[in-house]
């Protein structure tokens, strides 16, 4: 119980800037994330989202995210990816973006059964189509697993986006968004879990109010 605590604690940091958020949002997000491993070294890895908006009344945004892992040491793995994200905003234009990115998944301590900290570390470039120019931008995930009673897991991550650069197109240098989660996880069979909890997105707008999204985020894992 006194690291449930902890990472409830820490989840709350995550989002001080909660009650400066002009606007919000409820929102559900659906994910699932696959993991193969191909022999002993090499990762197929795919993301499928739904992210239904306004209210959790529509679906707003789709993201398909396929990558190819390859395992460095028995806690590290580079990623190479491709992820296509359709946004239906509902009041504006479509956009259909295109990203590529590489990424550095690092287990810091523990493993299975163990209280687990892993960082995630992503670097993407941006596309939308129909506009010019490329967008860099920098995510930083921090994640904390541990065992709180049989066959279930407390968790919490934070993460920051930060770009690197002005877009014709939107995107601003400097801190982008914070997004935060704590939850539970649940294994249901071999190599297969679920996770669902609370998710916060806080996101820094130009020229408009900046957005908090309160998200029920629900995700299904397999790791083959």
């Amino acid at each position: 119980m006194r690291r449930t605590r902890l990472l409830l604690a820490a989840a709350g940091l995550c989002f001080p800037a909660t009650a400066m958020a002009a606007q919000e949002d409820e929102q559900v997000w659906l994910a699932q994330f696959s993991t193969i491993e191909v022999g002993q070294k090499v990762l197929l890895f795919t993301d499928v989202q739904l992210r239904f908006t306004d209210g959790a009344d529509r679906l707003g945004q789709v993201l398909l995210r396929p990558a190819v892992g390859y395992r460095i040491t028995p806690s590290d793995t580079l990623f190479l990816g491709y992820a296509y994200v359709r946004t239906e905003p509902l009041n504006g234009t479509p956009t259909d973006e295109h990203r590529m990115f590489q990424q550095a998944l690092v287990r810091v301590v523990g493993g299975p059964g163990k209280t687990t900290v892993t960082s995630r570390t992503r670097l993407e470039q941006r596309w939308l189509e129909g506009r010019s120019g490329m967008g860099w931008r920098l995510r930083q995930q921090v994640r904390v697993e541990t065992p709180v009673a049989k066959g279930l897991n407390a968790i919490v991550w934070a993460e920051p986006f930060v770009n690197f650069d002005t877009t014709s197109w939107g995107q601003r240098a400097g801190f982008d968004q914070l997004r935060g989660f704590t939850g539970v996880g649940v294994p249901i069979a071999k190599g297969i879990a679920i996770e669902a909890g609370y998710s916060g997105q806080y996101v820094n707008r130009f020229n408009v109010p900046d957005r908090m999204n309160h998200i029920g985020s629900l995700s299904l894992t397999i790791r083959k």
